[in-house]
């Protein structure tokens, strides 16, 4: 039986990026242990929306991951066992709308809006993922809890 998932984007940069400190290494660790066996798992389609390909690319490039990493996730996310759904109008006005309303940037809407119906679970550690709006797409998991990820912010562990 066929999963479709989404994985946020804080994830996939602590999947390629290495720890700058002893506590981090803790959750680098977690989220390779995580992710990996999820994306060698034949029956599990990892789906982004075409705004997060280059969300996920643009953030590596700013954390200074090498050009061919890059690129080789580039040519995984175009490859079997991915899903990449376009970016319409409609979803952009929608994340808008919704970004308005919850004061959450409009970016996290546009990584999971388009996978709405097509996703059963949301993996992140961003706590505005258990928002409502979020939570009404898929299931939501932050499976490197208690670690909590939030972009521009230091990653930080509630125990």
């Amino acid at each position: 039986m066929s999963e479709s998932i989404a994985i946020d984007t804080n994830l996939w940069l602590y999947l390629y990026i290495e720890p700058i400190d002893e506590e981090s290494k803790e959750l680098h660790s977690q989220t390779k242990r995580f992710l990996i066996p999820i994306l060698k798992d034949p029956e599990i389609t990892v789906c982004l929306s075409s705004y997060q390909v280059s969300e996920v690319l643009e953030v590596l490039r700013r954390m200074s991951v090498s050009l061919e990493i890059r690129d080789h996730l580039l040519q995984d996310f175009l490859s079997e066992g991915f899903f990449i759904k376009e970016l319409t109008v409609e979803n952009v006005t929608l994340s808008y709308k919704k970004s308005r309303i919850s004061n959450i940037h409009i970016y996290d809407y546009l990584v999971v809006i388009p996978l709405k119906g097509i996703i059963t679970k949301i993996y992140s550690a961003d706590d505005h993922f258990q928002h409502k709006d979020f939570q009404e797409i898929a299931e939501v998991i932050n499976p490197i809890s208690p670690w909590i990820l939030r972009e521009g912010r230091r990653p930080e562990r509630r125990d």
